[in-house]
């Protein structure tokens, strides 16, 4: 087999950007649903106290740390399924899915009773304020209930993206974040002679929309002509498959910590910026979620990254595993100047929508500011990241977000916050510094170990591709 070094041919290309953007574009229009449920939530909720969303943003850490688990399992599930799918072993893509069902739910039912029973001391971590952390633990106790649908629904996306399918959570995505809103807004503020519940409306409706996605979810795999209706395997639901969970949390388990190392970064950062008041606290919150907005583009290219470099390793083919990272790369690329751009320009827009208060708006629109240098590095990033993983690299992408997280953003946080407490602009410019830090290395790695000629140097026996 004669090593491809030429550009890539018309054909081909059009094909490439053809499977990417068929992959992207849904996810990317999921994402931007989800999140702007959770701008809409969010911006509900900023017309309540600055000590609600505080209260709020300290138990969305909580929740998220755990969600976060959950997802890098997932990806571990979708770089199997995908693997399994490009070498038409159908039925084992099902049963992929099914032994990660059969391990994961038990975890979050778990998790969620571990927090619902001993919400204090987790939540006093964060903040000793009596009025915060009341408010946080109440918030907790109720959408922590929905832990178990995020994991079902978490597996129900592996089983749609590794089939090449990223419609269907979209639309999944659609109704469940219809949900959130139609139900947030009447149990915040209440319709006619229902005042609303405020803060704890919000956590209704996070559960109740959580629980809609994930059922919707299961019923489409399964009814008849769902993937899994057509994909019979014969074989007991509750049979673990030891080879089978090995393979997918061989590689979920790196992403999962890859994830919650940004989690407690997080709950630690939050610790940090509480040290300047809630009112501080708030902002970030608030800005935090005008920055994931524009981050959309790069959560659809880690999924089309994952997805498509697997399915191309799964038929050995690599023209088209060298054409998938050269237009994502392109893309990429693309995509970052252009949410830079948004976040340079336009940052007071972002807080008008999300908050009325003044105070706020003024610090959130300096930190929105500052993570415009981030879209490039992180959007280019999850590239490398998608396509190391695929390769078997599993514990590459967690590399760098442990050297980027734990080395650069922390430290530098602590420092800045804790020991000479600086400007709290300060504390934001760490976290963007760090995605720098991260491209640079994920750079490094992704031409060391030669990942572009990972199906150049398969062996001959087809079955060892998996």
């Amino acid at each position: 087999m004669a090593r491809s070094r030429t550009a890539i041919e018309p054909a081909l290309r059009r094909q490439v950007s053809g499977d990417i953007f068929r992959m992207v574009l849904p996810v990317i229009t999921e994402n931007i649903l989800q999140m702007s449920a959770g701008l809409v939530t969010s911006a509900m909720i900023g017309r309540l106290m600055a000590d609600d969303i505080s209260a709020q943003g300290i138990s969305l850490r909580i929740y998220n740390t755990f969600w976060s688990l959950f997802k890098g399992i997932g990806i571990g599930a979708t770089v199997v399924t995908s693997l399994r799918y490009g070498q038409h072993r159908l039925t084992e893509c099902r049963r992929t899915i099914e032994q990660t069902y059969l391990t994961l739910v038990p975890f979050a039912l778990l998790c969620m009773a571990v927090i619902f029973i001993l919400p204090g001391p987790i939540v006093n971590f964060l903040s000793d304020d009596p009025s915060l952390s009341g408010s946080a633990v109440s918030y907790l106790r109720i959408a922590i209930w929905a832990l178990p649908f995020a994991a079902v629904t978490v597996c129900n996306t592996a089983a749609f993206n590794g089939h090449g399918n990223t419609k269907t959570p979209m639309y999944i995505a659609l109704m469940l974040n219809a949900v959130n809103i139609a139900v947030g807004f009447v149990l915040i503020f209440g319709v006619g002679p229902f005042k609303g519940y405020g803060l704890i409306g919000a956590a209704v409706a996070t559960l109740v929309s959580q629980a809609a996605g994930a059922l919707s979810g299961l019923f489409l795999l399964y009814h008849r002509g769902g993937y899994f209706a057509d994909e019979p395997h014969g074989k007991p639901f509750f049979k673990p498959e030891p080879a089978c969970i090995r393979e997918v949390y061989r590689t979920g388990i790196p992403a999962a910590c890859e994830n919650v190392f940004w989690q407690l970064s997080a709950m630690l950062l939050s610790k940090i910026i509480l040290l300047y008041g809630s009112t501080h606290f708030a902002a970030y919150q608030l800005g935090l979620q005008a920055e994931m907005i524009c981050e959309m583009p790069g959560i659809g290219f880690t999924t089309a990254a994952t997805t498509l470099s697997a399915r191309a390793i799964g038929q050995r083919d690599d023209r088209l595993f060298r054409a998938y990272f050269s237009q994502m790369h392109r893309f990429s690329l693309c995509t970052g100047i252009f949410t830079a751009a948004v976040l340079f320009l336009f940052p007071s827009l972002f807080m008008q929508l999300l908050t009325d208060k003044p105070d706020i708006q003024q610090l959130g629109t300096v930190y929105v500011f500052i993570m415009g240098l981030t879209p490039i590095p992180q959007d280019v990033n999850k590239v490398y990241n998608g396509f190391m993983r695929s390769a078997g690299y599993r514990r590459a992408p967690m590399t760098v977000s442990f050297v980027g997280i734990w080395l650069v953003r922390v430290p530098l946080a602590f420092l800045f916050g804790w020991v000479l407490h600086l400007e709290i602009h300060f504390i934001w410019f760490a976290i963007a510094l760090d995605q720098i830090v991260r491209l640079a290395l994920s750079f490094t790695l992704f031409r060391r170990k030669r990942v572009i000629d990972t199906v150049f140097s398969l062996p001959s026996e087809p079955d060892s591709a998996a």
